[in-house]
């Protein structure tokens, strides 16, 4: 069997990470997991929103009370049940039972992409943005030979979209704005905003030929550049697998909601500093984001 893991989509969350998945989904020389996010190697409970697989024990999956436990046990029937309801998916279910009842281990892990597929293998999970120095030497331990691929997007943007999601899961009431300062300032919203963190840290295992750093933004205003863009960096060529015009249809997007001043003032002052110290490491975008952030301050 063929086991290699080639690239790795980290992020950040509601900067087109789905979208871009579909894409590359496509793509006839890449084969990737039936289940978008592994989550693999931001499971560990010390994350402030640990992943699904942060339960070693399959009984405790199964039956504990944690919040993760009960977020596995959804998952795994709607994922499982989804396959099998269709019989065209099939053949993915032995998959999804292999990873929702392993062993938790790094030897699961490659597991999961051990198959007769040629062409390149990877995953997309935008957690791991928020991955520590040391979690980020782990995946380099087991693929020096990696390349990475990192969505960023206007921070202001991207955290009014993230609870504009919520509110639309019913877990956040937006009109409450003292519920939504909370939201902001926790510990996962924070450090999924914290692009200089996460450049620093993935840039110090893997060097520039193999950390590709891209923008919403292009997703915008040039979707068809930013896929070709992705594929030379993966040294498959920039020929798009979908038609260009197909590039524009949104997937994963949130429910409009106009931003409240108040708001936008407040995330503007959360990250004027973070856009003033990622401008050295990016620019492009970012000075625009500058500007914008500077306006609403």
């Amino acid at each position: 069997m063929n086991t290699h893991i080639d690239f790795m989509g980290i992020g950040t969350a509601r900067a087109g990470t789905t979208w871009l998945w579909s894409i590359l989904n496509r793509h006839p020389g890449i084969w990737m997991p039936p289940i978008k996010e592994l989550h693999y190697f931001d499971r560990s409970l010390d994350y402030a929103s640990p992943s699904i697989l942060a339960e070693d024990k399959l009984v405790r999956r199964m039956f504990g009370g944690g919040v993760h436990h009960a977020a596995w046990r959804a998952l795994c029937v709607r994922s499982v049940g989804a396959s099998l309801l269709n019989p065209g998916k099939w053949g993915e279910i032995a998959w999804k039972l292999r990873y929702f009842l392993g062993t938790y281990n790094d030897d699961w892990y490659f597991s999961l992409f051990r198959n007769n597929k040629t062409g390149l293998k990877g995953e997309v999970t935008p957690a791991y943005a928020i991955l520590t120095a040391e979690d980020v030497r782990h995946v380099h331990d087991l693929l020096p030979d990696l390349k990475v691929i990192y969505l960023i997007r206007n921070p202001v943007e991207r955290t009014w979209s993230g609870l504009r999601y919520r509110w639309v899961k019913g877990t956040l009431d937006i009109e409450d704005l003292e519920a939504v300062r909370r939201t902001i300032d926790s510990p996962s919203q924070t450090d999924r905003g914290d692009y200089v963190r996460t450049i620093q840290n993935w840039s110090a295992c893997y060097p520039k030929e193999q950390f590709s750093i891209n923008f919403y933004d292009d997703i915008v205003k040039q979707p068809h550049l930013l896929v070709s863009r992705v594929l030379t960096f993966l040294g498959l060529g920039a020929e798009l697998p979908v038609p260009a015009g197909q590039l524009r249809s949104r997937v994963n997007a949130s429910r409009e909601k106009p931003m409240p001043p108040e708001i936008k003032r407040y995330l503007a002052q959360k990250y004027h500093p973070e856009v003033q110290k990622l401008i050295p490491l990016v620019g492009g975008y970012a000075e625009a984001w500058l500007k914008d952030i500077e306006a609403s301050i």
